[in-house]
């Protein structure tokens, strides 16, 4: 007998050391940073790799296990590796600067962390716009103790890629000279005068242009590919006919949002941001940028049905190819009506979960403000409605059961288009009730025509951290202002996306904002130090919509003491050089721009070729997003004809310095009044119209009885032929080259 309890005791023992020793395991990774070069679309051009690929290597995990991951940066410069909706120790967390060290070129940083929970994640650089370029990858943490949802999972990442390198892009759009309009010319949406009277749209772009809204699009950058798993197509053959798969879809796109679709029909979306929710069956679902989504569809037994995701802006789409056999093709999401800014609100408000801020809808007498704020358009792409029987409503393949899962949540025939009010948690997600609660409203705010992004009306590096304490709720309240969706990441935390479900309100650590509505979090406060709070939209993040939460009382690790955090908020205010120069006929012209988020450096200078010049350059500061002061200078030679002696003189005049103001007027109409060190005050005007798709006019009038009128078509990004009038120097045309 005491053998046997002997030799029963020694065998739990061991058992108990195995399982220990299997729940403390580490997994660890070795990745490789470094500069290399793509051809996606026929040219070749440079990118960033992990371990020679884009995107990286899927990371897998198991949960409990201990997460070591070695990064060898071998660039010329830094880099980093933030890990996106981990929970984690904070300075592992990966903001240069703010919570981790950036990873110095050619050295090697070790990450080491507890993996505390399950799901689907992701991986991305957070160094300026190193994301852009190819710093990505995904994450898979597999549970414990819990049985696989299907037979088979497969890992889908979405990214956006543009031949154009990302420092050229943001640049393109921070200028307000012409050139940003290319992106919309490819695209097809152009907002020309032509376009606003076919689509009966005048009307609305001239209120818009009152309140100095700039001309509306779903998407800032025009990009060359959409690719899934570093390539446009992908091949799911090996998946087994008639077997279940568990799809885990991440969004790494730099700035784009994705219409994922199937072509055999409803998908049973399982998982929410890593965390599982009660099932649901859905047609579409517009994934924001660095949302997270598991679904689970039947591989047919019998056809190749193909998973396409499609850009918000319907711009191009990027597919995955399931099964054997004739290829049927996922609906086609129809080109939304950029010109209508009523269509525009429904097409871009798709995840709302309650109401639109009736307060922000100035001029948009086309939309019902009634129930949950929308009126459905048949030619729409989007059905907003949960039940509703859509245009794009599929027959089936008989061969192609759906999911019909005994614990969906829904079961309807109809097109069921996802939004957030379907997510609920499978457990009551609230707080402890007797923490004290710490409420706040963060306004999503910019300036589109200047590309400025802010929280408040404040960019992050004018911010004060928003300080929380320990032990309390954080209720924040997002009012987005602005017409464009802003998917906001809080970094360190899953918060609760409060919705129809109540108590089951599903917990996330991204949320998409759509324009002109406002969604409330809330999360437990139970970290410590700082966490970064921003938009997901990289252009967005880098011109400042971002904040800081600062735990009261926590002090920075001693290892950021050579980091300064001024040199994150820096990156904001990076400078930028553009310009044009322009042979013409009659005159040479050269404009050049020197800028950031807060100042400028201008000069303009202009030149016959009989001598007659005028160059004018100043220093100007924004006070607000449309007013700036300037000083500077000026310089002419200029022909004028004397009556009284009936003969043509010129004139000569240096003054140092102009003293100004110049403020932009609705239209966008510049208005500059200066006066120079002699007194004499001059007051111009000029604006841009853009007449027909590749067509602009520009204009230019002073109290100096100068005007200046141009006509100019677009050949390209680069390039535009010109023609007009000047009143020094009378016709002519020519190019005009930007820079």
């Amino acid at each position: 007998m005491n053998r046997f309890f002997l030799i029963a005791l020694l065998a739990l023992l061991i058992s108990t050391f195995a399982r220990a020793q299997e729940a403390s395991s580490t997994t660890t990774y070795d990745l490789y940073i470094s500069d290399t070069t793509v051809n996606y679309t026929g040219k070749v051009r440079h990118a960033m790799a992990i371990n020679g690929q884009i995107p990286g290597p899927v990371l897998h995990f198991r949960e409990g296990d201990t997460a070591v991951i070695r990064v060898h940066n071998t660039m010329m410069h830094e880099s980093s590796v933030h890990w996106h909706g981990l929970l984690l120790p904070n300075e592992m967390d990966g903001v240069p600067y703010l919570t981790t060290p950036y990873i110095k070129p050619h050295s090697t940083f070790t990450y080491k962390f507890p993996l505390r929970q399950s799901g689907t994640y992701w991986y991305h650089s957070h160094t300026m716009l190193q994301e852009q370029s190819g710093l990505y990858g995904s994450i898979v943490i597999h549970p414990r103790d819990k049985k696989p949802l299907a037979d088979e999972e497969v890992v889908l990442l979405f990214s956006d890629w543009s031949n154009e390198k990302p420092h050229e892009i943001l640049k393109t759009l921070r200028r307000n000279d012409g050139g940003s309009e290319w992106y919309s010319i490819k695209k097809g949406y152009p907002q020309s005068l032509d376009k606003l009277i076919q689509h009966k749209a005048w009307g609305e772009r001239v209120k818009g242009g009152l309140e100095r809204m700039p001309p509306m699009d779903l998407s800032d950058v025009l990009y060359d590919r959409f690719l899934l798993n570093g390539q446009p197509k992908v091949d799911l053959s090996h998946l087994k006919p008639g077997s279940t798969v568990r799809l885990r879809v991440i969004n790494g796109s730099s700035s784009t949002y994705m219409y994922l679709q199937y072509a055999g029909g409803k998908m049973e979306l399982v998982s929410a941001d890593g965390i599982d929710v009660q099932p649901v069956q859905i047609d579409r679902i517009l994934i924001g940028i660095a949302e997270t989504y598991d679904f689970v569809i039947r591989v047919p037994m019998h056809g190749r049905y193909e998973l396409r995701a499609t850009a918000q802006d319907v711009s191009g789409y990027a597919s995955a190819y399931i099964g054997h056999g004739d290829t049927i093709a996922a609906p086609t999401i129809p080109r939304p009506n950029v010109w209508k800014m009523s269509e525009m609100m429904m097409g871009m408000a798709v995840n709302m979960p309650g109401q639109m801020d009736h307060g922000n809808m100035k001029g948009m007498e086309g939309m019902d403000h009634s129930g949950h704020g929308m009126k459905m358009d048949m030619d729409m792409p989007m059905d907003h409605s949960k039940h509703m029987m859509g245009k794009d409503t599929m027959k089936m393949d008989m061969d192609m059961p759906m999911n019909h899962s005994k614990h969906s949540l829904k079961k309807d025939t109809g097109m069921v288009v996802f939004n957030y009010n379907m997510l609920r948690a499978l457990a009551p997600t609230t707080f402890d009730s007797s923490k004290p609660v710490r409420k706040m409203t963060l306004r999503l705010t910019g300036n589109m025509y200047r590309y400025v992004w802010s929280i408040n009306n404040v960019p992050l590096s004018k911010a004060d951290k928003i300080a929380i304490k320990r032990g309390e709720v954080v209720e924040v309240t997002l009012k987005n202002e602005t017409m464009m969706n802003h998917p906001m990441h809080l970094h360190g935390h899953f918060f609760r996306v409060l919705n129809e479900q109540g108590d089951y309100s599903p917990l996330k650590h991204t949320v998409d904002v759509p324009p002109m509505t406002s969604i409330t979090i809330v999360f437990d406060a139970v970290e410590d130090k700082d966490w970064f709070f921003h938009c997901h939209v990289l252009y967005h993040m880098m011109s400042g919509m971002g904040r800081i939460f600062h735990y009261e009382g926590s002090t920075r690790d001693t290892v950021l003491q050579a980091f300064p955090l001024k040199k994150l908020l820096k990156e904001e205010k990076e400078w930028f050089f553009y310009g044009s120069v322009a042979a013409k006929s009659h005159i040479a012209e050269l404009q050049a721009n020197y800028i950031n988020l807060n100042n400028a450096f201008r000069v303009e200078a202009d030149a016959n070729y009989s001598g007659q010049y005028e160059i004018e350059g100043s220093y100007e500061r924004y006070i607000n997003g449309w007013l700036r002061p300037y000083v500077g200078f000026s310089a002419t030679r200029q022909e004028y004809f004397n009556v009284f002696n009936n003969r043509k003189l010129f004139e000569q005049d240096f003054s140092l310095p102009v003293v100004g103001l110049r403020y932009t007027l609705p239209f966008f109409v510049e208005a500059d009044l200066r006066v120079n060190l002699k007194g004499r005050v001059r007051l111009q005007l000029e604006g841009e119209q853009w007449l027909l798709p590749r067509l602009f006019l520009n204009w230019r009038a002073n109290t100096d009885w100068e005007y200046h009128t141009d006509l100019l078509y677009m050949l390209s990004k680069r390039f535009s032929l010109s023609a007009g009038y000047d009143s020094r120097y009378k016709f002519g045309g020519g190019l005009v080259m930007r820079f």
